[in-house]
């Protein structure tokens, strides 16, 4: 095996540069790769704070938020809001899953008291099985009423714009830019994922769940990983290096014996 002291020409040699270099990119890129895991890291935990924080709020009326500029600051906050809701404007968000059973969310506009803007509510999650029957009239709730819930972001329709085809109601993203259009209302930045309090698994509509994972995740982890990799991979290297270097060597010294 070839001596340390020869590794740094060899390393730098006409044989061995253009291999050195790409271990040394290697290596960088692996190092970068441990720092933006380490990013997602601390991006995560301060996700959980702001989510801890928004959850311990107590519920207050849905006028006592300010619902323009950056709604990041009110996302998850419990509210109450009074109204009616708009049955015949109501939309179907397809493809829901619940407890790894396929269904749909109930999207219904709440008209506000005394005012002629709305909320869209998402009113809960049924099985499909109960919209193909036709009759969803059974979930509905007539004249003035109270909902509470929590606030969420609209979501980005990354198929572009909405185009409803006659009297479909069904969406696959509650965007509501996108649903502005089919309502003659104006319509909050924000909707209403209602809490319904279910106390059995049978009762229906059951309450859609925020899907937040209160964890820092495996990103801490993973950096530590991709920094191990970083001398593991720098020590290899130059082992192969002193291998094949020591063997041209002593293939060259039996030849001259």
């Amino acid at each position: 095996m070839l001596s340390w002291n020869r590794v740094p020409n060899v390393l730098l040699g006409r044989s061995w540069w253009w291999r050195t270099l790409i271990v040394l990119c290697t290596m960088g890129v692996m190092g970068r790769l441990g720092v933006w895991q380490l990013e997602r890291h601390f991006q995560r935990r301060a996700r959980n704070e702001f989510a801890t924080s928004q959850l311990s709020h107590e519920s207050v009326s849905v006028d006592a938020l300010y619902l323009q500029g950056n709604i990041d600051n009110i996302d998850m906050r419990s509210v109450t809001v009074m109204g009616e809701f708009d049955y015949e404007n109501e939309f179907i968000l397809k493809e829901q899953l619940l407890r790894g059973k396929s269904g749909v969310h109930l999207i219904t506009p709440l008209i506000l008291y005394n005012s002629d803007r709305a909320v869209l509510v998402n009113r809960g999650w049924i099985p499909y099985e109960i919209l193909e029957s036709g009759d969803i009239s059974i979930f509905q709730k007539t004249g003035p009423v109270n909902v509470s819930g929590r606030i969420r972001k609209s979501q980005d329709n990354p198929a572009g714009p909405l185009v409803l085809d006659g009297s479909s109601r069904e969406i696959y993203h509650l965007d509501i830019d996108d649903l502005q259009r089919y309502v003659g209302y104006t319509l909050m930045p924000v909707y209403l994922q209602e809490e319904l309090g279910n106390k059995s698994f049978d009762a229906l509509p059951q309450s859609v769940p925020l899907e937040f994972e209160m964890t820092d995740g495996p990103h801490l982890g993973y950096a530590v990983q991709w920094w191990l990799f970083v001398p593991l991979l720098g020590w290899v290297y130059l082992q192969v290096l002193r291998t094949s270097e020591g063997r041209k060597i002593v293939e060259i010294i039996e030849g001259q014996n």
